[in-house]
């Protein structure tokens, strides 16, 4: 599967991503920061592992490659229930460099377009944590609005903070 954008293209994440310059950006305290990735310390082998629980699976596990390069900047889920026709999905953009560019708005839009469209879902779902405002920003461009709030669900920074959850039909 391959999605092309304008700077981006989304496709099957491969065993031949997951190279150490990969797990160096789950194993990055500021790339995790409001990700629960954080907590644990990725290898080779659980991402491995992490990859082979999307064989057989309806779910999508998604790498972003710049469309020029080819350089791996992040990675896309899509987790999907056939019988609601609902998607959970999610990002993370391990490349920093590219960080405030859109990369993120333009990835989460070709998948949300390509799940409405081809997958047959109709609703899309994402959540974040309130102070991950650039979450907020991908999600909110792409035309999702704010549905549920679980507060104080977790700690950042020794304090309770609120995560937020978007939706789109």
């Amino acid at each position: 599967m391959e999605i092309i954008g304008n700077r981006v293209i989304l496709r099957s994440f491969r065993i031949g991503d997951i190279t150490d310059t990969f797990v160096s950006f789950l194993n990055d305290k500021k790339v995790v920061k409001y990700s629960n990735q954080r907590f644990i310390r990725h290898t080779l082998e659980s991402c491995l592992n992490y990859m082979k629980s999307f064989i057989g699976s309806d779910n999508m596990y998604l790498a972003i490659e710049d469309k020029d390069s080819g350089e791996l900047l992040g990675t896309m889920t899509a987790y999907i229930d056939i019988n609601h026709k609902t998607a959970d999905i999610g990002i993370l953009i391990g490349n920093k460099k590219v960080w405030g560019k859109g990369i993120g708005t333009e990835s989460w839009g070709l998948l949300m377009n390509l799940l409405f469209s081809s997958v047959d879902i109709r609703k899309v779902t994402g959540g974040t944590l309130e102070k991950n405002t650039g979450m907020i920003n991908i999600m909110k461009k792409n035309g999702m609005i704010h549905e549920a709030t679980q507060v104080a669900q977790e700690i950042i920074d020794n304090k309770p903070t609120d995560t937020l959850y978007f939706c789109k039909f």
